[in-house]
Parts: structure tokens; C-alpha cells; sequence
């Protein structure tokens, strides 16, 4: 059986690990090094759909000798991508991959090939997908902003850990982020808000990149759907919120209830919040199975906390 890899972005490597795992079927096998993570049955094309996983491909060798490495790449030519996962190990590698390279012509006319250091072990692969870096550098200048707003990296790692089948809904629309990143990504995608002055804004940031969702006006604790595939949400809980204290906390309550009614079962929902709050009990009250926590420093004042939940 033919294995995957995946190189992972490393400011938070739990959840580029995450994000791997919601993209691949649920039957994967998985393994990690630091930084890399090998899987199998092999897929092509996840990177490009991504927001933390910086290349993925088909699996050559894995091996603690460069000599095997170059046995296989001598006397051809690639376009090779080298990676030190681990800084501290610049020097020990700079031999290795000489080593390695020997007798391989480099140009970027050849095929495009990984060679990876990390763990004490080179990761050889052909290259299959890269991230798209510049949609979302593109989708982080949309015309309306505000303080708070969720950037396209994280909005993109939202709908992807929410696991959707063909529909994503936003009940908390804002001026649309996350909806951006559904649409881009092809699936159907539905927001709600109960601030009408900030569905206009949405829908202006969607009109701007030509992208369609339907906005309906209405609140997150009343959503008037059901069977929906997955909810990927960025709620109130920074210090711009309008609610605070005890307001915010029965704002998540009712908000839980209305999306466990508007789930279909075995449905995901992925969250952000103040990594301060804990919602797990409340969550497990409300029939969701807490699949996942991770934390993501936003800056000096929040960091936020992504819940990944599954519905009962």
C-alpha cells in the first residue's frame, strides 16, 4: 500500500496534526515524527486545501543512512526541497544531505522531490500538493474588517476540522470569514446573524472575492435549520464583545442547544473561544462528544481555544 506524508507548519504542530487527521478518511493509519507525519492509504491532493500543512506526498523511504537515499536519487534530476524540522540540527544535516544529493542533477524543470531531517531520520518523497498561500494572503484583504475578526489561516482551519460533507453553517456570520473560506474550499455554505448591519458586510466581502452563501438574519440561539452537515463558528468572547460575564455564558448554553437541533447525528462542529472558558461539560449536557481541544496564542491578551465536537 502506497503512504502519504504530510509536512506540518510548526508554530503549533497538535494542530496542524488536527487538521491532517480531518482531512484524511476516518480508517487512516497514521504515524508522527516531529514536524512530519506519514500516512496511509496515500492521498494527493490535501495541502492545497489546507491551512497547516505546508506540503504532502507520495512516500519514497524513510531511512538513518543517506547513502540508501542517494542509491535511489543518483544520476536523475529533481527539483528537491530540503527541510530541517530542527533547527539545532542545521550542521549534522548539511553532511547528510551532501551525502545524500551526490551524482543528482537539480533543476526546477524536473520533478519536484522531498528531502526531510528530523528525528535523526531522512524522509524522502515525491511531492504531490502545496499550500495555497496566496488565497489566503488574498483573503486576509477583504473590504470589511473589524477588531477580532478571525484571519483566513484559522477560518480555513475552522471549516476543515468541522469535517463537511456539503454544507458548512456560520451561525455567527460576523463580516464573514469563515463563509470565505467554505465557499473557496466548494462547499455550500449558509450564515447567520442577528446583526443585519453585519450580514451587509458579509455579503459585500463575499461579493468581493465572487463568492455566493446564503445570509439569513436570525440568531444562533434559534437556528431555524436541521440536518445540517457540520458548524464551523467564531463566537463572541473578546473583549469587543457586547457580552460579557454571565450574558456571554447563557449565550453558549442556548447556542449549544440550538446546534445540537440543527446537527444531523455523528455531524461536527468546530468552535473558537477564550482558552479561559470551559464549555466541555456543557458541551457533553447538549449531546456533543469533545473529539478535540487545542489552544492557538492569538496575542498577549487571548489565546484562543478550538473545540472539535461531534454530535451524538
Amino acid at each position: 500500500m502506497k503512504k502519504g506524508y504530510a509536512v506540518l507548519k510548526g508554530n503549533n504542530y497538535f494542530l496542524s496534526l488536527a487538521e491532517l487527521k480531518a482531512l484524511l478518511p476516518d480508517e487512516a493509519r497514521i504515524s508522527y515524527f516531529t514536524g512530519v507525519a506519514i500516512f496511509a492509504p496515500f492521498q494527493d491532493k490535501l495541502a492545497r486545501r489546507s491551512a497547516r500543512i505546508k506540503r504532502n506526498g507520495e512516500l519514497i523511504l524513510i531511512s538513518d543512512n543517506p547513502k540508501e537515499i542517494n542509491e535511489i536519487i543518483r544520476g536523475k534530476c529533481y527539483w528537491i526541497k530540503e527541510d530541517i524540522i530542527m533547527g539545532s540540527q542545521r550542521d549534522e544535516f548539511k553532511s547528510l544531505y551532501h551525502e545524500a544529493i551526490s551524482g543528482v542533477k537539480i533543476s526546477k524543470r524536473c520533478e519536484k522531490i522531498d528531502i526531510i531531517f528530523t528525528d535523526g531520520v531522512i524522509i524522502l518523497g515525491k511531492t504531490k500538493d502545496e499550500i495555497d498561500s496566496k488565497s489566503i494572503i488574498n483573503h486576509n484583504k477583504k473590504p470589511y474588517s473589524q477588531s477580532g475578526t478571525m484571519n483566513a489561516e484559522t477560518s480555513r482551519l475552522m471549516v476543515n476540522l468541522a469535517r463537511p460533507k456539503r454544507i458548512v453553517l456560520d451561525p455567527f456570520t460576523g463580516t464573514g470569514s469563515i463563509l470565505i473560506e467554505a465557499r473557496w474550499l466548494n462547499y455550500n455554505c449558509i450564515g447567520i446573524d442577528i446583526d443585519k448591519k453585519m450580514l451587509d458586510k458579509a455579503r459585500l466581502n463575499l461579493n468581493h472575492f465572487g463568492y455566493d452563501c446564503e445570509l439569513m438574519l436570525a440568531s444562533a440561539t434559534n437556528i431555524p435549520l436541521h440536518n445540517i452537515d457540520s458548524i464551523a463558528t467564531d463566537p463572541p468572547y473578546g473583549r469587543s464583545s457586547k457580552e460579557r460575564g454571565s450574558n456571554l455564558f447563557e449565550l453558549y448554553e442556548k447556542f449549544f442547544a440550538s446546534s445540537a437541533d440543527s446537527l444531523r447525528k455523528n455531524g461536527y462542529m468546530a468552535f473558537a473561544t477564550d482558552s479561559n472558558f470551559n464549555f466541555i461539560d456543557k458541551l457533553r449536557e447538549n449531546s456533543f462528544i469533545l473529539r478535540g481541544l487545542h489552544f492557538l496564542y492569538s496575542h498577549k491578551s487571548l489565546t484562543r481555544a478550538i473545540y472539535v465536537v461531534q454530535r451524538r
